[in-house]
């Protein structure tokens, strides 16, 4: 799966924590006009880092954090050298000749990926692609091996976390350097007052160096500016420059134009196309989040755009090849149809592309919009392209990313079923109900004595109905468990605590978002509803709504048993 966009609409912060999420293993190249730097992930956990300059190496902060000694440094690079296509990475050969502990190994590496990430935080634009082909780099003091027995999974949110600390302290103090991550080594202390000597200067030996030019000299590289016209180079070839630059000036004046409207929409494309990357990112301006050539893996996506409180749009590119690509295009939206059924998608597709404009409409797009062709309308490309920008221009402008769901109406009913219940069960039923509204799949757990007994469950079998589930258990220590019994509304991603239970139990939902709703009865935690998205993608809980929701529940049920006990007496 590739995985790309701009790092001003969707920040590196957010870029780790999907990858992460998703456990993706692969290269991120990040690219700005002050140079490149990578992050290697492997299943989601950062194992190795290249920093934009290239003095910063895994040797070398080693080095300066007093962690390995130059002589070993160098010998270990000279037996590198000399194993020829057998060596290792510098890393795993320090670690494995008992140079440096494991843990050594550890603390260096972690400088290194927080170093990097600090200084991609300070960048104001640029860019980041995944590439899942390219696991294997060619410098040699990096540390992710083709063949290699010793794996190093750092703990990514920790080095995350570690790396924003890091980074908003020397934002704070103006001291965004390499030295304050590490530290700057001691700077010996003039003996001679303050007076500075040419021995302080190191120039005492001065009149003894060989004068001789180096044997070789490389100028300073000049990177290129970061331009539409440099990223399109290769898209564009074979066409006339004069039809380039109009398109290079469309581009310009469209991300200007898109960069003063409200970003309520985030925008997923589906491509495989770089060009069409380039213009729809360009026509959507802020309100572009990424791109990604994997459409089944658009979960994630889809809850880091609505986190980021925008509500996601879908760009699905179909591709220039029509007929058999139709299908397999007709096919695509059924799954994204199944998986995400409130999802707003727009189709880019050739014109004359009949079957597949209707079969679009079968699952509920919103828009087909012409798709410019190389193959079959050269001669116009350009033209159809820019004509295909402008349509998209149009279509943003009419999707406001206002939600379209009836929820004021549909929370009144829920809260009138809920009092008009005359059983405590029916109404944590009733309540059930209501948040699967939201939610795909959710359990009841009553609370007894010490334990949690699973009652009844909706959206676990077919056609999302009422069933069993045979599940009993005591709430582990520092879980969201016993948040959930202390009576705190708990939702985000599972802890384990619910992976071992719950998806024991279910299986495992593809978004890992999860709630616990506590219902109360004269202060007490009598149950919890547990409620994921299963086979869909997240949406917006209307937390507070829910909450509300538990709320009336729980004084309902306290007014059953009320009258019980007025009852018997």
């Amino acid at each position: 799966m590739s995985f790309e966009g701009d790092l001003e609409h969707l920040p590196l912060v957010d870029v780790i924590q999907l990858l992460h999420q998703t456990g993706k293993t692969g290269t991120l190249t990040l690219k700005s006009s002050k140079g490149e730097s990578q992050l290697v992930f492997r299943d989601g956990f950062i194992v190795s880092a290249n920093h934009v300059n290239n003095s910063i190496r895994i040797g070398q902060v080693m080095i300066d954090m007093g962690l390995l000694s130059r002589e070993a440094l160098e010998q270990a690079l000279k037996e590198q050298q000399r194993a020829g296509s057998e060596r290792k990475p510098i890393i795993q050969m320090l670690i494995e000749e008992g140079i440096v502990e494991t843990q050594a190994a550890y603390q260096g590496l972690e400088a290194l990926i927080e170093m990097t990430i600090v200084d991609v935080l300070t960048w104001t634009k640029g860019t980041f692609c995944l590439d899942v082909n390219e696991i294997v780099v060619s410098d040699d003091y990096r540390y992710f091996p083709e063949k290699a027995n010793t794996q190093i999974h750092m703990n990514t949110q920790s080095i995350l976390m570690d790396a924003l600390r890091i980074y908003d302290e020397r934002k704070r103090d103006g001291t965004l350097t390499p030295e304050s991550i590490f530290g700057a080594p001691p700077v010996a202390e003039s003996q001679s007052g303050s007076g500075i000597s040419a021995a302080d200067l190191g120039l005492e030996e001065l009149d003894e160096l060989e004068s001789r030019i180096p044997r070789f000299f490389s100028a300073i590289k000049e990177e290129p500016p970061d331009t539409i016209a440099g990223r399109l180079q290769k898209e564009l070839s074979g066409i006339p420059a004069h039809e380039q630059q109009e398109l290079f000036d469309y581009l310009e004046g469209a991300s200007a134009r898109a960069a003063e409207a409200e970003a309520t929409l985030g925008v997923i494309l589906v491509t495989s196309s770089r060009l069409i990357r380039e213009c729809i990112s360009a026509v959507c301006g802020p309100r572009f989040v990424c791109a990604t050539d994997d459409p089944l893996q658009l979960a994630p996506f889809i809850e880091q755009t609505r986190s980021r409180e925008k509500s996601p749009l879908l760009l699905l590119d179909a591709g220039e090849d029509r007929g058999r690509n139709g299908r397999d295009v007709a096919a695509l939206l059924q799954q994204i149809r199944e998986r995400h059924p409130a999802l707003p998608i727009v189709l880019f597709a050739a014109p004359d592309d009949f079957q597949l404009a209707a079969s679009a409409q079968e699952y509920g797009v919103t828009a087909v919009l012409p798709r410019a062709c190389r193959d079959y309308r050269g001669e116009s490309f350009i033209a159809d392209l820019i004509a295909g920008c402008q349509a998209l221009a149009a279509c943003l402008k009419r999707q406001t990313g206002a939600p379209t769901s009836q929820l004021p109406a549909q929370f009144r009913a829920q809260f009138a079923a809920l009092a008009e219940q005359r059983e405590a069960a029916e109404v944590t039923f009733a309540l059930l109900q209501a948040v699967c509204g939201v939610f795909r799949r959710g359990v009841t757990l009553v609370v007894v004595r010490s334990e949690l007994i699973a009652e009844r469950a909706m959206g676990i079998g077919a056609d999302g109905a009422v069933t069993s589930v045979k599940l009993r258990l005591n709430a582990p220590e520092e879980s969201l468990y016993q948040k959930a019994l202390g009576g705190e509304l708990c939702y985000g991603d599972a802890d384990q605590s619910l992976r071992d239970t719950i998806y024991g139990a279910v299986g495992a939902p593809i978004s890992g978002k999860a709630l616990l709703l506590p219902v109360k009865s004269f202060g007490r935690v009598i149950a919890i509803i547990y409620a994921d998205f299963g086979a869909g993608a997240g949406t917006d809980p209307q937390l507070p709504l829910l909450e509300i929701l538990a709320q009336h529940a729980g004084l309902v049920i306290d007014n059953i048993l009320y009258r019980k006990r007025c009852a018997q007496k």
